[in-house]
């Protein structure tokens, strides 16, 4: 495997290489999706300024579900196009798809998988905190900081840590906390799903954490070292995608696509014959 010349800039950016076949699927499929949300916003009604921006929407949600699933598990190429066809299915009835999120969190579990084969820069982490902030002041999810947190300690502790990432996380709690007191915020209670919706997500968020907990083995090597990747960072990236999920609920528009990705995986896992046929991570 060898560096790409994106790694000069950053650590947690993946380039879609045509030269694979699954990354050629991404890139003929990603028009196919600007078609689908310029036409749902033209039969609605929407004007050709607002096509234009619903088709660029689902080309986000296109890319974003398919490269999140591919973190997530980075074993099995196929889940990702299915939560692919479920974050657009998704994107077709929910009216704003949270997408911050979703590349927010697909840069934490970067930082924590190291699925590109190297520790995060520091200009990595600095970016991934500002849109972590961004994400709780934005959606008003306090609680996507303690996410954030959360991906930054578990850089910092798993095997080869980046102990600065602590200070990192500090910041994302320190920052979970002034908001929680400057909107008067406290812990309360969670309410329960009353939406069958809402049950979904959270049974395929439940057998999400159960396959998190039975994984052992992964195959994917980091694209720049060309190493398996380490266990416990695999399931430290996916616990990242889980409680970024369940953070965020109680209001399920802004995690959405998210739930989708982890949707896609749950299905895939459903109809694979076997756990013994290793893929590459390469996206």
């Amino acid at each position: 495997m060898a560096y790409h010349r994106l790694h000069k800039y950053t650590s947690i950016g993946r380039p879609l290489e045509p030269r694979y076949p699954s990354n050629k699927a991404v890139l003929l499929l990603l028009p196919v999706g600007a078609v689908i949300g310029a036409v749902s916003a033209w039969t609605g009604g929407a004007s050709a300024v607002e096509a234009l921006q619903q088709a660029l929407v689902f080309v986000l949600v296109v890319f974003g579900s398919w490269a999140l699933a591919r973190e997530l598990d980075p074993d099995d190429h196929l889940a990702a196009f299915i939560s692919m066809a479920v974050a657009v299915l998704a994107a077709l009835v929910v009216k704003d798809p949270g997408l911050l999120i979703v590349f927010a969190t697909l840069g934490l579990v970067r930082i924590v998988n190291r699925t590109t084969g190297l520790v995060a820069r520091m200009s990595d982490s600095i970016l991934c905190v500002g849109l972590a902030l961004l994400v709780m002041y934005s959606t008003s999810s306090p609680f996507y900081g303690l996410v954030a947190a959360l991906a930054f300690i578990l850089d910092g502790s798993l095997r080869e840590p980046l102990r600065n990432q602590w200070v990192f996380g500090l910041v994302c709690i320190g920052g979970t906390v002034v908001y929680m007191v400057d909107h008067d915020i406290g812990l309360g209670s969670i309410p329960a799903p009353d939406a069958l919706h809402e049950w979904l997500a959270l049974l395929f968020l439940l057998i999400f954490a159960l396959n998190t907990l039975l994984l052992k083995k992964v195959y994917s090597k980091g694209d720049a070292n060309g190493k398996v990747l380490d266990l416990n960072r695999v399931r430290g990236g996916m616990a990242v995608g889980l409680i970024a999920a369940l953070q965020g609920l109680t209001r399920p528009e802004s995690v959405v696509i998210i739930v989708a990705a982890i949707a896609g995986i749950c299905i895939g896992m459903a109809f694979r014959k076997g756990f013994k046929a290793p893929v590459s991570s390469k996206e």
